[in-house]
């Protein structure tokens, strides 16, 4: 079972947290695509449902997997209120948890998950795994943000402050931007009542490597997958110029 990580601690502030920092209408994206193919939509890393319940109210065949054990109970409960039965597993991107003989019609890797796979190979291994994993003719959807220059900082600095219902949240980060690439984050959440008095606090930590198009184009090409096409802030942006997100659609070389 894989262990608990930094993430299973904001759970139930989630839909407030990174629900609300997509600039980009990707959920309505990801669902046109989940509604063209017939056959089921795998989505990793599906946290508390943000994607995954939007697909079954919409009438997808969808299965969801993540790494926290408590996003995906809170996940059922918002189901639950919504009438919604969804199966979900939990499990990592380095131990997919399905049989061989499972297939998916569109498996999807949303809101820059595949950043959260620090060495190359690995993320060459999932890629063929999960082409292993598709139907004839089936799409593999990764997408990942455009990286931009980061320059480390140590001290914590304020993020947002969100109205989480009758409360405040408040988020701050500290960045270090690694020799290697890659970055870690530490996040600190307050939540605060109406006067400003803490209720709670938490903290996540978090180490990922930023990919360009460039280099995800490669990692689908060490892995034997076609390269459908490349989008810009999931069809709502221009030619890239300025995006903030770019999403890969790849086919398993079926």
């Amino acid at each position: 079972m894989p262990t608990p990580w930094s993430y299973d601690a904001i759970a139930e502030v989630y839909a407030t947290d990174m629900g609300q920092s997509m600039p980009f209408d990707d959920v309505g994206w990801y669902r046109t695509l989940a509604l063209q193919r017939t056959g089921a939509t795998l989505e990793l890393g599906c946290g508390t449902g943000r994607i995954l319940l939007d697909l079954l109210a919409a009438g997808a065949d969808a299965v969801g997997m993540d790494r926290s054990l408590p996003m995906l109970q809170r996940l059922q409960r918002d189901a639950l209120a919504r009438s919604l039965a969804p199966r979900v597993v939990q499990g990592d991107l380095a131990n997919l948890p399905f049989a061989p003989a499972a297939r998916f019609a569109t498996i999807l890797l949303p809101y820059s998950l595949i950043t959260y796979v620090l060495a190359r190979d690995a993320a060459v291994t999932l890629l063929r795994r999960l082409a292993a994993l598709l139907e004839p003719q089936g799409l593999i959807v990764l997408d990942a943000f455009v990286p931009q220059a980061v320059a480390s900082f140590s001290d914590f600095r304020l993020d947002y402050r969100r109205p989480h219902g009758p409360h405040t949240l408040q988020r701050e980060k500290r960045i270090d931007a690694r020799a290697d690439g890659c970055n870690r984050i530490e996040r600190r959440y307050r939540l605060l009542d109406a006067g400003g008095t803490e209720l709670q606090s938490f903290t996540t930590t978090e180490t990922i490597r930023p990919y360009t198009p460039d280099a995800l184009r490669a990692l689908a090409a060490a892995a034997g997958c076609g390269v459908e096409r490349l989008a810009w802030d999931y069809d709502q942006g221009g030619n890239g110029s300025g995006a903030r997100f770019a999403s890969l659609l790849l086919r398993g070389g079926d």
